[in-house]
Parts: structure tokens; sequence; C-alpha cells
């Protein structure tokens, strides 16, 4: 699917909601952030056909991907983000597979293709991030058209 046009939706209510808490911690990064995001999950859910079933894990991943950045103050982040998003998943009751919210996160930086458990969505989070990370430098599989439109 990658080669067809591209689904951009400019309102995702999750985000926003997800993110809300993080404002202050984030702080002068909050815009910056929360664009990556929007486009992070719009590269995937265009990798994943736009399945509704992933795609409240692929925001909620997404949303926290990057998270420890400001919450630990680390720049090795990963594990502090996927601490953050497993426990708000639990204290807020979501019901996402902590496992897989933990995996997105973890293997999201990973250079070369993902393979294992939940490989599909792991591997178009972590396209995704690449994606928008390298300012479509990367663009792994997706077009350039669909690039300038994100």
């Amino acid at each position: 699917m990658s080669n067809l046009a591209i689904q951009i939706k400019t309102e995702r209510p999750r985000i926003e909601e997800l993110l809300a808490p993080y404002r202050d911690v984030i702080g002068d990064d909050y815009a910056g952030y929360r664009n990556h995001v929007f486009r992070t999950v719009t590269y995937a859910m265009h990798f994943l056909d736009g399945d509704l079933d992933v795609e409240t894990t692929v925001e909620t991943a997404m949303a926290y991907h990057d998270i420890g950045l400001w919450t630990d103050r680390e720049l090795a982040y990963l594990e502090p983000s996927e601490a953050v998003v497993v426990a708000d998943n639990e204290m807020h009751g979501w019901g996402l597979d902590p496992d897989l919210l933990r995996e997105i996160i973890h293997w999201h930086h990973k250079v070369y293709r993902y393979r294992g458990a939940h490989e599909r969505v792991i591997e178009a989070c972590r396209k995704a991030d690449w994606i928008d990370a390298s300012m479509g430098w990367i663009r792994k599989g997706m077009s350039r058209s669909n690039v300038a439109a994100v």
C-alpha cells in the first residue's frame, strides 16, 4: 500500500489526550514532539493499511515512544519510555497489550527489519519513525509523494 495515496488525519483526539498530561514536562519541545507523533502514526497506519484494530495501540505506543527524553531526562530513553507507557496503560485501564507497547518502543530505532512476535505492527512503527526522523531521506518503501504530503 505504500505507494497509494496516504490518508492524513489532522485530528487524533487520543494522541492529544495521551500527551496532555506531559505538556509541561515536554515544555518547549511539545509542538515538535506532537507533530512527530502525528506523522509517525500516519506513516505506520499507512503501512498497516489503515487497520483500525491496531490504531489505538499504534497511537499509544508512538505517543510514548520518545517520552523518556523528558520524563527521565536521559538520552538512553527507550526503557524509561517503555516503563511510562506500561504504567499508564495499567493505571488508566486501557487494556492494551503491555508487551506490544513495550516492544514497539524498544525496537523503533532498529536499523534493519524487525522479525518476531507482532512483526507487522512493530515493523510499521519502526519504518515510520525512520522516515520522519530522517525527514524523508530514508523512506523505507514510502513514496516521495506520500512523504511530501505528510
